[in-house]
């Protein structure tokens, strides 16, 4: 069954199809924003009596309504090769899922649906303009589970706001964030005219449940390098604490920017993402999957 969540925008979009959100175009909407004069919205089936009569100037009024209209929704997937870390399950893999779930949510909400993945590039082959085709979920999904040979490096993200709508659009940016910090400015620059949602995804088992004593052979999947370490409580206690301070890092950087990042720890849970939009902020930071 695919999963679906319910996300918002905080400000009116300027679309002109109808949709869901609250627009600046006016129209035959619900939204009402005051009242202008018949002169000037020459509509009489909108004449509003009452705020006629309490006019000092003795005018007559209508009431203005705002048409509500769709926003393009794109997803920003890194498919670099630290994604392609496997521990309960590929990030790949979760990463589509969450894909699929976005696409259909976006379907269903009435918005056009993008996907833009990138490593070291844009992968064109995996490159979905905006759409309101039931099944571009589906289609993004496929394609982002199917990536081989991935990049050694997110420089591609760089690029990938040339893709986007002139318009101002909801864009979810899914990566691990590892990456550097000089890249991530350059990211959040592009990207700052859009409504950016981070979707930081992580497994467990980069940093939980670690063998408790013992040599290990670990792979830097960017740059291929390995080294073996020697792992004992004092480590572990190291590489947990590493990741819980880059969490820390990535949340103040974000809110530096006015920017909410959803944790997506483990699987995919649509319930979690809606929670994220709609219960608060503090409810939203502990929306851990």
């Amino acid at each position: 069954m695919v999963q679906e969540f319910h996300y918002r925008i905080p400000w009116r979009a300027q679309g002109y199809r109808p949709g869901h959100h609250r627009g600046e175009q006016g129209g035959g909407g619900i939204d009402f924003r005051g009242h202008a004069p018949l002169l000037d919205l020459p509509d009489p089936r909108r004449l509003d009596v009452l705020a006629s009569l309490r006019d000092p100037f003795e005018t007559w009024k209508v009431r203005r309504y705002s048409q509500r209209t769709s926003v393009p929704v794109y997803l920003i997937a890194d498919v670099s090769a630290s994604m392609a870390f496997q521990g309960h399950r590929r990030k790949l893999d979760v990463l589509a899922d969450f894909a699929l779930a976005l696409g259909y949510s976006a379907y269903r909400t009435g918005d056009p649906f993008g996907c833009i993945a990138c490593d070291d590039r844009v992968r064109e082959e995996a490159l979905i303009l905006p759409t309101h085709a039931k099944g571009a979920g589906m289609v993004a999904s496929n394609q982002v589970r199917a990536i081989s040979a991935p990049g050694r490096s997110a420089q591609g993200l760089l690029h990938a706001a040339e893709h986007l709508s002139r318009h101002r659009s909801l864009v979810f940016l899914a990566s691990d964030f590892h990456f550097p910090d000089a890249l991530l400015e350059g990211i959040l620059s592009v990207l700052a005219r859009h409504e950016l949602v981070p979707i930081v995804l992580w497994d467990p088992a980069e940093y939980e449940n670690l063998p408790r004593l013992g040599l290990a052979l670990l792979q830097d999947l960017e740059s291929g390098r390995r080294r073996t370490l020697w792992l004992r409580p004092r480590l572990r206690q190291r590489i947990a604490a590493a990741y819980s301070e880059r969490r820390a890092q990535l949340a103040r950087r974000f809110l530096d920017q006015g920017i909410r990042p959803f944790f997506l720890i483990g699987e995919f849970r649509a319930e979690a993402l809606s929670e994220f939009f709609f219960a608060g902020e503090v409810a939203a930071s502990e929306a851990l999957a």
